[in-house]
This record gives C-alpha cells, structure tokens and sequence, in this order.
C-alpha cells in the first residue's frame, strides 16, 4: 500500500486535533473550573497543539506502521526476508557430509 506523504500529514493532523480536544478539554476543566468555559478554551487549545504535533509525527507513524504490515504480508506469503544460512556441517561415518 502506497500512500502519499501529504496524506500521512493529513491523517496524522485529525488524530493529533482529536486526541488533543479531549486531552485539552479535560485539563482546561481541570484549570479553569468554570462550567463549559474550561474544557473550550482547553478543547481549543489542545486540538491546535495537537494538530501541529500529529501532523509532524503523523509521517513517521504511518511510515513504520506500513513498513510493520508489509513485513507481515511477506511473512504470511511466506518470502524470505533475508536469504537462509547453510546449517552446520554434519559429520557421518565417512567424514564430514
């Protein structure tokens, strides 16, 4: 699966702001315990702050994370990875073999 990098940093931008809206809500509740005032500005804060940071990490998440699943199809497939060793040598009655 081939995905443009503009697309990790839009996918990583909407997780960042959603993560950071709850995150944020819940803290500015915490600070500025006024009712619905609090977790706004907090929501607001944290999905800004969230936005920036999920989309700059949003690339390298979605880089390995494709990286992982593609080394899992191959696996499934049954490919070798990296190519195999020759075992040991076996000694039998004449010598080595």
């Amino acid at each position: 699966m081939h995905m443009h990098d503009h697309e990790k940093e839009d996918i990583g931008r909407m997780v960042g702001m959603g993560l950071g809206a709850a995150g944020g809500a819940r803290i500015g509740a915490i600070v500025l315990p006024i009712p619905l005032v609090g977790a706004f500005t907090g929501g607001v804060l944290g999905a800004a702050l969230g936005s920036e940071v999920g989309r700059n990490a949003g690339k390298a998440v979605l880089d390995t994370a494709l990286d992982l699943v593609e080394s899992i199809r191959r696996e499934l497939r049954e490919e070798d990875l990296a190519p195999a060793r020759p075992g040991p040598p076996q000694i039998t009655r004449g010598g080595y073999a």
